[in-house]
């Protein structure tokens, strides 16, 4: 019998390109964490919520520095990402695309 375990976490690797200050694209990539959110509650959720909010649990392979010139870490470090609009769109689109591309049916 296959058990499914509800409140799961998975890693994730994501892909993020930026313009740098000279106009190049520069792409990276590193590893997030996110938990399942179950469609019971992500129906309920307000607009003003936003799904990283709920899901993200953790990042590694990424350094943002903080005003004091030194690498952020911890909720500082899920705060700075989940504030640049880059980023954000590629963890989003990591954390959809880990659920809806393995679930697919197969040809």
């Amino acid at each position: 019998m296959f058990k499914l375990n509800t409140s799961r976490t998975f890693k994730q690797p994501v892909n993020l390109t930026i313009v740098d200050e000279n106009g190049k694209d520069q792409k990276g990539s590193f590893t997030a964490t996110f938990k399942i959110l179950p469609h019971n509650e992500s129906a309920d959720m307000p607009d003003d919520i936003k799904l990283l909010d709920r899901v993200l649990m953790g990042v590694e392979g990424i350094e943002v520095t903080g005003e004091d010139g030194q690498p952020l870490a911890g909720d500082e470090l899920l705060s700075a990402l989940k504030n640049d609009p880059s980023a954000t769109v590629a963890m989003a689109s990591a954390y959809q695309r880990s659920i809806v591309k393995k679930n697919l049916p197969r040809n």
